[in-house]
């Protein structure tokens, strides 16, 4: 058997792009000598030919198919993401090859594409390298662990996505597209219960209120699950508790004009350690001193406002969000203490972080089935965010946790953007597309004492570009490849932890920027039985900010550093037979550091944190009639995979993180009229209990774990 984590590939882009035009190109290139002999492209309409179903994204904020975008694009179905209802990102990354969802703790969330990310972990709530947005509309770090509500499928987009989707886009875009309020009758219950205290209840409520005129939707769900982390002096540890909203309203009472309110608000309570000591007997197991406890609160609205003209659509994006993460840790934890030789005592630490968000965006866009494809528009997105804090890391001796220390982060982003795409010479078409971005961001420190010293302001603004564009080529109705180069740009960085130094609060780091380039095919075959998706890429990062240990103070520091990513994504699906769906996807990473801005703790050659090289996903998915076991109805049964190798733990490569393998599987029977489901369900089943994320402190190694094992009975039933 291949150890696929240990199995080395040539980190050149260019032998990686060599063996794929090599490999892929020239059998596709095979495949068309028949039909070179210039007979136009034909589509295969078989009326009476089980096939794949098309799928529709708007990764280029117009309705198309999958195959004909020229970018690396996986669709999250909303069924994947019942396999983690609390942990979304989980989900997300499990079915998307090179992503990685990276949890240290409430707050501490974050996506990685293709090894680009936070080196380390964020340091503030904007501080992100992957966009993420629900209908459209940016969120931050804050938001992007929100629980998911139904939900019909989730976009993730690889490569610098800043042209359409905004800033601190440098490694992709994640866009979330809910169920809307369409007319459509939909009531339906679900009821979950499992082991480990697991329990589950979601209601939906759509249909039409005013005919042609007024649709409604409406969604709840709660949720609770025991902890799994046992602890040496307080309740086992991991525990949740959760209460979520969406719901919405459509007009269409004014011809070709349709206006869309919806709203949205979350509560999630847990008390996840701060950290766990790695390979502990009993693991997980935690000897805090103290209970911790965070409380999530997010809310918002949004106003989308859409009318169609003859010769294109006009689209108004506004939106509100409230985010609010209030937080109670003791960073002491005597199982930690007892191994470094330290007398353990509790060091209880309070923050209380909150956001308010508003964003606009106004769009113009090409009509679907327009020869050519064009966006235009404008956007502005402001943030005020404040931190009040209250520990021993926050402000310095003599003062530490004796006084609160306030932190005001407000930014301002404003952008112009482009895009299209034009088609030319029968089978050719280019794309290119630009935004041209403005920030402004602006940090205020204080405190309780009114301490001169460490009260202070800082601002900067900065103006720049990102694009892309993209040359792809149909070899056929079913065969497309394509070439495309990015430019990405993140913002400049404020950390939310620190303190001015003589009143005097230091400049922001630089924003993170680069390029990628990327090459792909997107092949359908055996008369659309078999969809691939292949593509190799290189990323050159500049800048990227990172936190380290500086041996020299004992202490953490942050700085910025270079690096770069190379590899490739397989992706597909197929239809093996009527019923029977096969899907997967490959993905590898070469990492490598870079030079940084640091005086001390060179890491040039060490592979980027939190990357792994091998990621595998795949699943099986049957459906038949239930007469095969002489019961009425139907069946179904569903099991994925996921693997993910070892991967750096920090930027100092001081240890990895062990690779993990995830099984999922569900069973279900549904009546003959499909109004009722039964199902049972098994997450995790392997009890593998991933290491999320880690760190070295003073030599001890300690781990951020995953849930466990859950195993359950479900029941759907619609009216």
């Amino acid at each position: 058997m291949i150890d696929l984590n240990n199995y080395k590939l040539s980190a050149s882009p260019i032998y990686l792009l060599a063996t794929f035009l090599a490999s892929g190109w020239g059998c596709v290139a095979e495949a068309q000598t028949a039909s070179e002999q210039a007979e136009p492209i034909q589509t295969n309409a078989e009326a009476d030919v089980t096939v794949l179903d098309p799928i529709v994204v708007t990764a280029r904020k117009t309705s198309e198919d999958l195959r004909d975008v020229p970018e690396s694009v996986t669709v999250v179905p909303q069924e994947s993401l019942m396999a983690a209802p609390f942990d979304p990102g989980a989900a997300i990354a499990r079915n998307s090859p090179n992503v990685q969802w990276i949890n240290r703790a409430t707050g501490s969330q974050f996506f990685s594409i293709r090894g680009v990310s936070s080196l380390g972990t964020p340091v503030n709530f904007s501080d992100g390298t992957v966009a993420f947005n629900i209908d459209g509309v940016p969120n931050s770090l804050m938001s992007a662990s929100n629980v998911l509500l139904d939900v019909n499928r989730i976009e993730v987009m690889r490569g610098p996505q800043g042209t359409l989707w905004g800033s601190n886009a440098l490694g992709g875009a994640i866009n979330v597209v809910t169920n809307q309020p369409d007319g459509v009758r939909d009531i339906h219950v679900t009821s979950e219960i499992g082991t480990n205290g697991y329990r589950m209840g979601e209601m939906v409520l759509g249909g039409n209120i005013i005919p042609d005129a007024l649709d409604g939707r409406m969604a709840v769900r709660f949720g609770h699950q025991d902890g799994d982390v046992s602890s040496l002096f307080t309740d086992d540890l991991g525990k949740r508790d959760i209460a979520a909203f969406r719901g919405g309203l459509r007009y269409t009472g004014i011809d070709d004009t349709t206006v869309t309110l919806t709203g949205n608000y979350l509560r999630d309570e847990g008390n996840a350690p701060f950290y766990l000591l790695r390979n502990t007997p009993g693991f997980p197991i935690s000897g805090t001193l103290t209970e911790p406890k965070s409380v999530t609160t997010q809310g918002g609205t949004t106003l989308t406002v859409e009318r169609e003209f003859d010769a294109f659509r006009f689209t108004s994006l506004s939106a509100y969000q409230h985010n609010e993460l209030d937080s109670k840790t003791d960073n002491a934890d005597k199982l930690l203490y007892d191994q470094l030789g330290f007398p353990a005592f509790s060091s209880r630490g309070h923050l209380d972080d909150k956001e308010n968000i508003f964003s606009q965006e106004l769009r113009l866009n090409s009509l679907e089935g327009d020869p050519i494809r064009w966006v235009m528009g404008a956007s502005v997105a402001r943030t005020e965010g404040s931190r009040t804090c209250v520990s021993a890391q926050c402000a310095p001796p003599p003062y530490f946790d004796t006084i609160t220390m306030d932190t005001d982060l407000n930014s301002t982003n404003l952008g112009l953007f482009g895009d299209m795409s034009v088609p030319f010479a029968e089978r050719w078409e280019f794309s290119i597309g630009g935004r041209l971005s403005h920030d402004q961001i602006e940090l205020k420190r204080g405190n309780s004492g009114d301490i001169a010293d460490l009260t202070g302001s800082n601002s900067t603004s900065q103006t720049y570009p990102t694009g892309r564009m993209a040359l792809a080529y149909k070899w056929s109705d079913e065969v497309q490849t394509y070439v495309s180069l990015a430019r990405g740009h993140a913002t400049r960085v404020y950390p939310l932890f620190g303190y001015p130094v003589n009143g005097v609060v230091a400049d922001p780091y630089p924003a993170a920027a680069g390029w990628t380039y990327e090459a792909g095919i997107k092949a359908s075959l055996f008369d659309d039985r078999l969809e691939l998706d292949a593509s190799v890429f290189h990323n050159d990062i500049k800048n990227g900010v990172m936190t380290y240990l500086d041996p020299a103070l004992g202490t953490f520091g942050t700085t910025y550093q270079d690096y770069k990513t190379s590899g490739f994504e397989l992706q597909g699906r197929m239809l093996i037979s009527d019923g029977l769906t096969l899907t997967g996807g490959l993905g590898y990473t070469y990492s490598e550091l870079g030079a940084n801005g640091a005086n001390t703790n060179t890491v040039a050659g060490n592979g980027v944190p939190n990357t792994p090289q091998w990621t595998v996903t795949t699943g099986l998915q049957y459906d038949t009639l239930a007469s095969v076991l002489n019961l009425p109805g139907s069946l179904s049964l569903g099991v994925q995979y996921q693997f993910t190798g070892s991967r750096p733990a920090d930027v100092d490569n001081s240890f990895d993180l062990k690779p993990y393998h995830i099984v999922d599987a569900r069973i279900g029977w549904k009546n003959d009229a499909g109004d009722l489901e039964l199902y049972a369900f098994g997450r995790n089943l392997l009890d593998q209990r991933a290491e999320t994320f880690g760190s070295l402190y003073l030599g001890a190694e300690t781990v951020a774990a995953g849930p466990g094992r859950i195993v359950g009975l479900g029941i759907t039933k619609s009216f």
